[in-house]
């Protein structure tokens, strides 16, 4: 399988889990279906409240490629970890303001080591995800 084979089943996956996960959740999903450059699901939560979610796979623990911008108050990041041996996924969910703020810092700590950040490779890595895991109090109710 190529790598963007596996890029492109790790994404849909994910954002099926995603959804799924929402809809058991009594969040009512739709899918974009295009390529949106922002976000990959429109959400309307128990309570009525519209919002938007980006949904991010991986499926190695390794760095997490977000596009850095501005901060949105309705938009939502779900980054899901397929774990290759079918284990059950693991999710990390971030408000916009949360997740351009860990960017912010990582790339702050980066720089301040002496090391180079790549403009194009805007993102978290994993360790700071791990603070983000299972929080789907922080979305919208």
């Amino acid at each position: 399988m190529s790598t963007n084979q596996k890029r492109y089943r790790t994404q849909w996956a994910a954002q099926f889990y995603a959804a799924s996960e929402l809809t058991r959740r009594d969040y009512v999903v739709s899918f974009t279906l295009g390529n949106s450059p922002v976000f990959d699901l429109v959400v309307v939560s128990p309570n009525g409240k519209k919002f938007m979610v980006d949904v991010k796979g991986l499926s190695s623990k390794n760095f997490w490629l977000v596009r850095e911008r501005e901060p949105q108050d309705d938009l939502f990041y779900i980054l899901v970890y397929l774990p290759p041996d079918l284990q059950p996924p693991q999710t990390f969910i971030l408000a916009s303001r949360e997740l351009m703020n860990a960017i912010t810092r990582l790339k702050e700590q980066t720089l301040q080591a002496g090391k180079k950040w790549a403009d194009s490779g805007a993102g978290i890595n994993w360790g700071t995800a791990l603070n983000f895991e299972n929080q789907w109090k922080s979305l919208p109710s």
